[in-house]
């Protein structure tokens, strides 16, 4: 099969490579977010500055830099899908940054985890196609445990409720059948996303600092085979979770 061929040695194109890498300013950490509200508003504020860029066929996808309180942070919007997140996070590594908090939404499979939660995925089930090319196959995947303890140490630092969670990594969110959803959770899923197990398998792979957290949003109800969006529970700021971020970036 496929996707058992993993192999670890040196990739045709690598991230290194002098016609891959694009300049800018970098420095320690990089917060990755998902949610472009985030980036746009982080990109107006007085202390932000854009400093670098990734080029793709999409186009450009630039980062700032941050220095708010004598810390800072570089900013980026990543690209939903695991396979583009990869491939950035691998040319950001490349660059020079170091540390990587990866922040976005998922969905719930647990109807008793209310909206707008703090999840820290410490593990996933790979139903995505980007792992299996940085660890071997195998059902599922974990992050490095010190690293989870380090932001657990900083959310409870800084008086921030969370939980962990196992995460079901999904490539096709058209394809969430009430029965796969029944199988993932009695394995242990709570959550979905799209990307948690892939970056875990490149943070393994590189051997890369990723601190990823998530927000609870919208509800796959498998009960009754509907689409739960909780609009009306959804109220955070989305600068809510970026403070969040922020405050990982501190104890970093």
């Amino acid at each position: 099969m496929l996707l058992t061929e993993f192999e670890s040695g040196r990739a045709v194109i690598e991230p290194t490579d002098k016609g891959i890498r694009c300049g800018g300013e970098v420095c320690e950490t990089m917060i990755f977010s998902f949610n472009g509200e985030i980036v746009d508003r982080v990109r107006q504020m007085p202390e932000s500055r854009e400093v670098g860029r990734l080029q793709t066929l999409n186009g450009r996808h630039p980062w700032y830099i941050l220095e708010r309180d004598g810390l800072q942070v570089g900013v980026m919007l990543a690209v939903i899908g695991a396979p583009m997140a990869v491939g950035h996070l691998e040319e950001l590594k490349a660059c020079g940054f170091e540390n990587f908090i990866v922040l976005g939404s998922c969905g719930v499979l647990d109807e008793s985890l209310v909206a707008d939660k703090i999840i820290l995925p410490s593990s996933a089930l790979r139903d995505e196609g980007t792992s299996y090319h940085y660890a071997p196959a195998n059902d599922e995947i974990s992050y490095n445990e010190a690293l989870l303890l380090t932001m657990e140490k900083a959310l409870d630092q800084a008086g921030i409720e969370h939980v962990r969670a196992k995460t079901w990594t999904t490539d096709a969110f058209y394809r969430e059948t009430a029965d796969k959803v029944k199988r993932r959770m009695s394995v242990g899923a709570e959550v979905v996303d799209m990307e948690a197990s892939a970056l875990m398998a490149w943070a393994q792979f590189r051997q890369a600092n990723v601190y990823q957290f998530f927000y609870t949003a919208d509800y796959v109800d498998h009960h009754n085979e509907e689409w739960d969006k909780r609009h009306e529970e959804r109220t955070a700021d989305v600068m809510t979770f970026f403070e969040v971020a922020l405050a990982i970036a501190k104890e970093l």
